[in-house]
């Protein structure tokens, strides 16, 4: 699969490309601001957070009406046997090796008490959830539901976020370097967007403070930025890399969701930071191996060799 993308002048692709980032950031920077200084994540505009990932699309949007560079997302692209890649490829990654990892750190996996059956042989569930008293059957039927439910409620969130980095910066830097160059550094502008989000409290996990969060999210959201922007290099696909973050924001830790409370916040790093340490092993061989690269004297990038 070839495809051609006329680079324009040098001038009005920097301007474009410098332009959407600056917007991106100083939206970013802004939105932390209103809810940093109001109490961070206690703050009452804590609800706000959720705009931060339609902040992408609304860059796109002022750069297309100013300087008529638009996303070049094909929308009728969704090849079907990228589906199970989209879906599975990260959360399943990261619980292959998270949870043993986890057994090996913490011993048997404690689950929460109402996953264990009564005496009458029912599952007692939390009023929050609202599923009541089930049978097994039940149980896995609301379990898989709600996973689905997730999934599709994260997907349509990410969806505005993947109209600005996969499908409007990537392209566009995929034009002047190599495919394994642009996703790279995608992934990098894409992990530091997030910066404002942590240290404001927009981004928040319970025992870590604001700066170590802004330490080590990052790492994650770049090797995350790694398979996601293969995924767009292999299938140009808006839907399908839209789908691909919404399982890594939904279903990365859905197994752990349902555990107790008990993992200390260190031991709970050294179990993500492995499974994250397999997803960038792998995320460099697809890309080393199967993102294809733009060849150095013409306006053409190769995808499928």
């Amino acid at each position: 699969m070839i495809h051609r993308y006329g680079r324009g002048p040098r001038s009005v692709f920097m301007s474009a490309i410098s332009a959407f980032v600056a917007i991106a950031y100083t939206a970013s920077i802004a939105l932390s601001l209103i809810v940093g200084l109001t109490g961070g994540y206690e703050s009452p505009l804590i609800g706000l957070r959720y705009l931060s990932m339609f902040l992408p699309a609304f860059s796109v949007l002022i750069v297309s009406t100013k300087l008529n560079e638009h996303s070049r997302a094909d929308w009728q692209r969704f090849p079907l046997k990228y589906l199970p890649v989209a879906v599975f490829l990260i959360p399943g990654v990261l619980h292959l090796v998270a949870l043993p990892v986890s057994i090996a750190v913490q011993g048997p996996l404690q689950w929460q008490d109402w996953l264990t059956p009564q005496a009458d042989g029912l599952y007692h569930t939390p009023a929050s959830r609202g599923w009541g008293v089930i049978t097994v059957q039940g149980l896995a039927g609301h379990i898989i539901l709600n996973a689905v439910v997730g999934l599709i409620i994260a997907s349509f969130m990410s969806f505005f976020e993947e109209i600005g980095w996969r499908a409007w910066l990537l392209p566009r830097l995929m034009d002047r370097m190599s495919v394994r160059r642009a996703v790279t550094l995608t992934s990098i502008i894409w992990a530091f967007w997030h910066l404002p989000f942590q240290l404001s409290g927009i981004q928040h996990i319970d025992g870590i403070s604001p700066m170590e969060l802004a330490v080590i999210m990052p790492i994650g959201i770049i090797v995350a930025g790694l398979i996601l922007g293969w995924l767009w290099a292999r299938t140009e696909s808006i839907w399908l890399v839209s789908i691909a973050h919404g399982a890594l924001n939904s279903l990365s830790q859905y197994a752990f969701k349902f555990m107790k409370d008990s993992v200390t916040t260190d031991t709970d790093i050294s179990v993500f930071g492995s499974g994250f340490l397999a997803l960038l092993i792998i995320g460099v061989v697809l890309l080393w191996r199967g993102a294809g690269s733009r060849t150095a004297d013409s306006r053409e990038y190769v995808v499928d060799a």
